[in-house]
């Protein structure tokens, strides 16, 4: 599985972000992040975003595993239920990108 994460906006625009490999990470790492993929119910999240709100983070979440293909984006404000410990956790992971 690949996950492959981006954040940006907020106050001060920084944009932060992740390329993670289940493949190339240690075991007990990739089954974390595959637990927390499942859990989240990404795969059945509807992107989204509310037009309030200058300062809020942006979220895209893109997964490529063998059965398929998903990306969502969403806010602070849309984000979907069940998202929150798979969030945090690609936010710990996550470097300043340009």
């Amino acid at each position: 599985m690949k996950v492959k994460f981006l954040q940006s906006g907020g106050y001060a625009g920084l944009r932060m972000g992740c390329n993670l490999d289940t493949d190339s990470l240690p075991a007990e790492e990739a089954a974390t992040l595959e637990s927390l993929v499942e859990q989240s119910g990404i795969f059945q999240a509807q992107s989204g975003s509310k037009l309030s709100g200058r300062d809020l983070l942006n979220y895209t979440i893109a997964i490529e595993t063998n059965e398929g293909d998903r990306q969502v984006s969403f806010d602070d404000l849309s984000k979907p239920d069940g998202v929150m410990p798979l969030l945090k956790y690609l936010q710990s992971r996550a470097k300043p990108v340009s």
